[in-house]
């Protein structure tokens, strides 16, 4: 997946400015789909709304379910604005995210606050290729049921550090 995906950027690079029109301006939605991501919140759908030419609002929701030994149903919601520093075909951007998710049937709850930076580069005036990485806050939840005489038990970790780190296409309306 990583070689797919840094093949990927690099053919993006190198192919230049061939469109040279964005959808960054106001009023534009657009869907974020993940290709390559190392959270666990890489089932999350997110999509964005421009209020001004310059600034998003961003919003998320993802609903997976596991099948076979792994059975389970994972869901899970973000929020968040970012404000691009130019809207060229090569857009960096900085921003804020909240995500909640809960997994294997809630026995996994994790709660992140993330500042992000990253870039957009556009292939087509309504496609793009996103990189991102994130910092900030995390609070990870688990819980094991009661197994035999082993009593449940709650166990809760907290992170602070670069919390997400991914690779996304996204499509805009």
């Amino acid at each position: 997946k990583i070689v797919m995906a840094g093949a990927t950027l690099a053919l993006a690079l190198t192919a230049g400015s061939v469109f040279a029109a964005n959808s960054l301006v106001r009023g534009t939605f657009g869907l974020n789909v993940p290709m390559q991501s190392n959270q666990t919140d890489n089932f999350l759908i997110n999509g964005k709304y421009f209020v001004t030419n310059d600034l998003a609002v961003l919003a998320g929701l993802g609903v997976r379910v596991a099948g076979g030994d792994a059975k389970g149903t994972d869901i899970g919601v973000s929020g968040g604005i970012r404000k691009y520093l130019k809207t060229d075909d090569f857009a960096p951007f900085v921003g804020g995210r909240l995500i909640y998710t809960s997994t294997n049937d809630s026995n996994t709850k994790d709660l992140s606050v993330m500042a992000e930076a990253g870039a957009e580069y556009f292939l087509a005036k309504q496609f793009s290729i996103e990189g991102r990485v994130g910092f900030g806050y995390t609070s990870n939840e688990v819980t094991t049921p009661a197994v035999g005489f082993t009593p449940a038990s709650t166990a809760k970790v907290t992170y602070i550090g670069t919390g997400t780190l991914g690779l996304s296409a996204n499509f805009y309306f």
